[in-house]
């Protein structure tokens, strides 16, 4: 496939999701420039063969976004939900800036990867649908984004993302070294695996699925007691000790739609997938 077939991409955010994410795009020749938030940063993966720009979303935009979104055809944000580029600016006022400089450089497509904490706590499967939680902090910028006019956007809700790397359970382990007991251990977990997370985001762009929110969540849903505990024996740690305190034993993430629309299947759906 040559790339003059394939659109160009912009990535906002250049972490534990968007460097990886880039690699991939570029092994499969997709033009591509991703953002960071330091020049030291952007340099080093220009060095690794990754166009990358300083640009970042404080109180105003600051760096190079036209060497970022010139001539892009989709824009795909991996900004934290928790925070954005800095603490110190609301995301929604972040996402805010952002849609305005996709506006100004005529980038028409957009993937905004939320998170499933949007969605009120009950005792109950959640869907695309389910009751949402405006204080979230994802609550606001997704209003935001819904609201466009001139820009197909998709919506990914990821649950909690995990890989051999990032691993809950140590610091899940680490805190009980120190005595803390932890509620909820019946509740499931809801978890996405950094590669299905990158390979949710891909099957978006190659079927140019636009106007869409998906939940993004593996079908593995032990509850946080076993999942944990098992995980901690394995890594030969401190098993951390749970009450059923809090517990929402049926409060899984549903993946149904992304499943049926994209036809997505996970790869990392089990206990051990889902740390390796």
């Amino acid at each position: 496939m040559s790339t003059d077939i394939l659109p160009s991409i912009a990535i906002i955010g250049a972490g534990w999701l968007g460097k990886p994410l880039a690699q991939q795009l570029r092994s499969q020749n997709y033009p591509l420039t991703v953002s960071c938030s330091h020049q030291e940063k952007a340099t080093s993966l220009a060095n690794q063969g990754i166009p990358a720009v300083s640009a970042t979303l404080a109180s105003v935009p600051q760096g190079d976004w036209q060497g970022l979104l010139a001539d892009k055809d989709i824009a795909i944000c991996l900004l934290p939900a928790s925070r954005g580029n800095h603490a110190d600016t609301p995301l929604a006022e972040q996402i805010n800036q952002l849609l305005i400089l996709l506006k100004q450089y005529n980038v028409g497509k957009f993937i905004f990867v939320s998170s499933t904490s949007i969605y009120q706590k009950t005792d109950n499967s959640l869907t695309e649908t389910s009751p949402l939680n405006p204080t979230s902090t994802v609550y606001a910028a997704e209003q935001l984004i819904q609201q466009q006019q001139n820009i197909d956007y998709t919506i990914i809700r990821f649950a909690g993302l995990i890989s051999q790397d990032r691993n809950p359970t140590r610091s899940l382990s680490k805190k009980s070294a120190n005595g803390h007991v932890f509620d909820a251990g019946k509740s499931p977990v809801n978890l996405i695996h950094q590669n299905d997370a990158m390979g949710v985001i891909q099957q978006v762009v190659k079927q140019q699925c636009w106007g869409e929110i998906f939940n993004a969540c593996s079908d593995h849903h032990a509850s946080r007691e076993t999942f944990y505990q098992q995980g901690a024996k394995q890594l030969g740690i401190t098993i951390p000790t749970f009450t059923v305190d809090n517990s929402k034993p049926h409060c899984i993430i549903a993946n149904d739609k992304l499943k049926q629309q994209l036809d997505y299947q996970f790869k990392h759906n089990s206990a051990t997938d889902l740390v390796v």
